[in-house]
């Protein structure tokens, strides 16, 4: 007997409350939720270049995200959904996602999370002093510019096949 599970894919700028939300539905869901964030910082966070780059980044959350599927896949198989709050930065690697999911047997639902620009920085500025709960590491102003340029908004077929949770967004 199969199981056809959820998989959550959150995705959304930085500091657009990704974390908060997914928090929130893993509870909500009873799912297992994985964090890019918490994977990057814990495996790479000691190694990480005076200067960062993109491809460096961006390689190392390939590989978790490959070595985070292959565990979802073995907690899908229980009967349990998940909660990706996995970077999903642009829309090939969102696409991408999907297929993987559909193709495992599961159900892919999306949640774009979203938030005016100036909220987000604020919010990257708090959380860097308060260390609180979605802290996972210090997001400096170069880090924000650098993954803001990198985030692909969605399309309007992206759009319409994603849950949208946003709050006074004014996009300029």
């Amino acid at each position: 007997m199969t199981n056809s599970q959820t998989v959550h894919l959150i995705y959304g700028a930085t500091a657009a409350g990704k974390s908060t939300y997914a928090k929130a539905l893993a509870t909500e869901k009873n799912a297992v939720r994985f964090a890019i964030d918490d994977w990057m910082h814990s495996l790479y966070g000691q190694d990480k270049p005076e200067a960062m780059s993109m491809e460096w980044v961006m390689s190392r959350v390939a590989r978790c995200q490959s070595r985070i599927w292959t565990t979802c896949l073995q907690i899908l198989a229980t009967g349990t959904d998940v909660v990706l709050e996995l970077g999903l930065l642009r829309e090939q690697v969102r696409d991408r996602m999907q297929a993987m999911v559909e193709e495992a047997g599961h159900q892919a639902s999306f949640s774009f999370v979203d938030a005016d620009l100036q909220v987000r920085k604020q919010r990257v500025l708090h959380r860097n002093m308060e260390k609180g709960d979605t802290y996972s590491f210090n997001v400096t102003p170069a880090m924000f510019d650098a993954m803001e340029r990198y985030f692909e908004r969605p399309s309007q077929a992206e759009l319409g096949r994603s849950l949208v949770i946003a709050e006074d967004i004014k996009h300029g």
